[in-house]
């Protein structure tokens, strides 16, 4: 009975130790999930460790970036400081200037008021100024030059000057430039070109005599020689007898430039000359259709002209020779120029009065 008693007891004894065998078996599982825990707490150990370096690291780089930020804040203060003391003196510049500007502005309003009349007056100083200074070379033989004080230092440069000042209409200037370049460089062909500018002041002056007399000295300066200047000056003699209704004259000087310069760049516009003077001018006739006056008779109130040269009677021909006779007139007076091809002297042709 005992026995039965006790094994009875033994049935509540294992199932006693059934949860306390369940109980030994959870506990392993938990224990693996703390080794587990373990790691992960190391690993995050080790990360806070790093992000506690990191984290110093931008904390010292924020500081040396907040103590660059406050420093270049005090350099741009100080910047803003000397711009706004700058910017006040330039407003008070800027003030300044406008008050002198109202005070020029107001003047040339003045100046604009009054100068029509003053343009006025001294147009008509200056007209009657350059009467005074023809009258005086036509009646008295008196010269009143105008050089400018910045003359230039070689030949050409004074026959440029003396072209450009005719071509902007001071008469004055470029007569004086001429006759100073002709006085300096005498006998060249910048000389040659001041005299034709000379005759060209003279032809608009109506004095035909002076002019032929001045082209005439130009040829008669370069001994005729074939150059540029010379052609021009006789082709401009030939203009000017045509001007005077002289055309068998003109025609004669347009032949010669064909015959003895052919080469020189007034040769084309002889050609055209000589091939139209038939058509254009009339014997006798001047060139706005009137008779033609006689030079030997000066016009009311001028001075009396100088008696024009002789009429030449055309260039020597040399014996044996197929050359064709020079035309009966030529740009000097009286002259003579050596003939080219022998190298004598021979007679200039000269305008026929």
């Amino acid at each position: 009975m005992r026995t039965s008693g006790l094994r009875g007891h033994q049935l509540p004894l294992q199932l006693l130790l059934l949860p306390a065998l369940g109980l030994m078996t959870g506990c392993l599982a938990t224990r693996a999930q703390v080794v587990d825990l373990e790691d992960r707490l190391v690993k995050v150990e080790k990360a806070h460790a790093g992000y506690l370096v990191n984290a110093d690291r931008e904390t010292k780089r924020l500081q040396t970036l907040a103590t660059q930020v406050e420093e270049s804040n005090a350099q741009l203060r100080e910047s803003l400081a000397r711009s706004g003391a700058k910017l006040g003196d330039f407003e008070t510049k800027v003030a300044k200037l406008r008050g002198e500007l109202e005070v020029v502005i107001h003047r040339l309003d003045t100046v604009e008021k009054t100068g029509g009349g003053a343009a006025v007056l001294v147009s008509d100083v200056r007209r009657r100024l350059d009467q005074l200074i023809a009258d005086l070379r036509d009646r008295a033989g008196i010269a009143i030059l105008a050089l400018p004080a910045d003359l230039p230092v070689d030949a050409d440069g004074f026959a440029k000057l003396a072209d450009a000042k005719l071509a902007a209409g001071d008469v004055r200037t470029a007569a004086a430039v001429a006759s100073e370049c002709q006085k300096r460089f005498a006998n060249t062909e910048a000389a040659g070109q001041c005299g034709i500018v000379q005759a060209r002041i003279a032809l608009q002056e109506q004095r035909y005599a002076d002019a032929t007399r001045i082209l005439q000295a130009v040829h008669d300066s370069l001994a005729g020689k074939p150059v540029p200047v010379v052609g021009q000056a006789l082709l401009e003699i030939a203009k000017i007898l045509e001007i005077q209704g002289r055309c068998a004259n003109a025609q004669k000087v347009l032949k010669y430039v064909l015959s003895d310069l052919p080469k020189v760049p007034a040769a084309k516009a002889a050609r055209e000359l000589l091939a139209s003077s038939a058509a254009r001018c009339k014997e006798g006739v001047g060139a706005a259709g009137k008779p033609a006056a006689d030079a030997s008779k000066p016009a009311e109130g001028a001075a009396p002209a100088e008696p024009e040269p002789a009429a030449p009677t055309g260039p020597a021909k040399p014996e044996a020779t197929d050359k064709p006779e020079g035309p009966a007139t030529s740009a000097p007076t009286g002259g003579s120029a050596k003939d080219r091809r022998g190298g004598k002297p021979s007679d200039v042709p000269h305008a026929e009065q």
